[in-house]
């Protein structure tokens, strides 16, 4: 095949679906630590270097030059999550297999058909992927269901509809048996969203409605023993108080860590010490996983973390007993958005 034009073609794709799947293969390896699934990925995208003797095609590149460089789509940069990015990527990697399937039925059937194999066997790693990909906690406003006045349900609708990258149902008072009852509502409630139910201390009750994770204690079940209980997908969070508790964390199983109380609280009656801004700065910058700052936050003290490489800000009380929950939550959320 000597046209440049087609030479420069398959060099772009055998590009565009060999980094499109180092992408997902790297999500698997260091986000996910799934080595089944980053090794199938690894594998295919090895096969796919390998089909094609491309040094001809390098030769034809002319990047410089190239029409569509400056092209962009209008979703390019929109993502707000690895499932976001893995789905990106899966797209890019099937589309460039069918652009290569095509033009090499000008030259090769037999390379055609070999990237039509790619191709199938690259919708059934889709299947598994989509299926293991862990859900991520988003940037913003960490709802914290407890003791509030509106029902539970009707504050999760409205933290969905505020586009919360997630709550947590923290419900010390009834018994497991209503527990498990509001729990599955709220699952009901916040499936096929973006926003994430975390169900705090119970890993049982988790498993059982199909949360997207668990919220652990420093005195709960171990994170270790947890995450065996609910597998790799399962989110689990883990409170910390202070900077040798975050630290040892590090070394856990855990998707996040919170912080605090960065301010005094009344959540609780018997409160862990103030950790204050100064250390809350501290642990985010150094922490592996996102950092959730909690305790005492309201709108009138949140701009004091201005610029602290924290991911979330958890609230109880400053939307519980806010006389408009759903504007509070959203002031909220955006404000966090914007400052953190």
């Amino acid at each position: 095949m000597k046209d440049s034009g087609n030479l420069r073609i398959i060099d772009a794709n055998i590009n565009r679906v060999t980094e499109g799947l180092r992408v997902i293969e790297d999500i698997f390896r260091y986000c996910y630590d799934n080595p089944v699934l980053q090794q199938g990925i690894k594998d295919l995208r090895h096969r796919v270097a390998n089909a094609v003797d491309h040094r001809e095609c390098i030769a034809h590149r002319d990047a410089c030059s190239d029409v569509g460089f400056s092209s962009k789509g209008v979703l390019e940069y929109e993502r707000n999550t690895l499932e976001d990015i893995i789905r990106s990527n899966m797209k890019r990697s099937q589309e460039g297999l069918r652009v290569l399937e095509e033009i090499f039925k000008l030259d090769s059937v037999q390379i055609a058909l070999e990237m039509k194999t790619f191709r199938y066997s690259l919708y059934e790693l889709e299947k598994k992927i989509m299926g293991n990909a862990k859900r991520i906690l988003g940037r913003g406003l960490y709802l914290i269901l407890s003791e509030a006045t509106m029902e539970y349900e009707e504050l999760a609708r409205l933290a969905v509809s505020a586009g919360l990258p997630a709550i947590q149902l923290r419900n010390k008072r009834d018994n497991p048996a209503t527990i498990i009852k509001c729990a599955h509502k709220i699952r009901d409630i916040t499936s096929n969203t973006r926003t994430l139910f975390i169900v705090n201390d119970r890993p049982d009750i988790a498993l059982a409605v199909q949360a997207d994770g668990v919220h652990l204690g420093w005195q709960d079940i171990p994170a270790l023993h947890a995450r065996k209980i609910l597998g790799h997908e399962m989110i689990i969070g883990l409170s910390t108080h202070n900077a040798d508790q975050a630290a040892k964390a590090q070394d856990m199983p855990v998707d996040y860590i919170g912080f605090g109380p960065v301010f005094p609280t009344t959540s609780k009656t018997q409160s862990d010490p103030v950790t204050g801004i100064e250390a809350l700065n501290e642990v985010s910058s150094r922490s592996r996983v996102p950092v959730v700052a909690i305790g005492g936050i309201t709108q009138d003290n949140l701009s004091m973390l201005a610029g602290i490489a924290c991911n979330n800000i958890a609230v109880i009380n400053a939307v519980a007993s806010a006389k408009d929950p759903f504007q509070t939550m959203t002031a909220l959320h955006k404000r966090s958005v914007e400052i953190l």
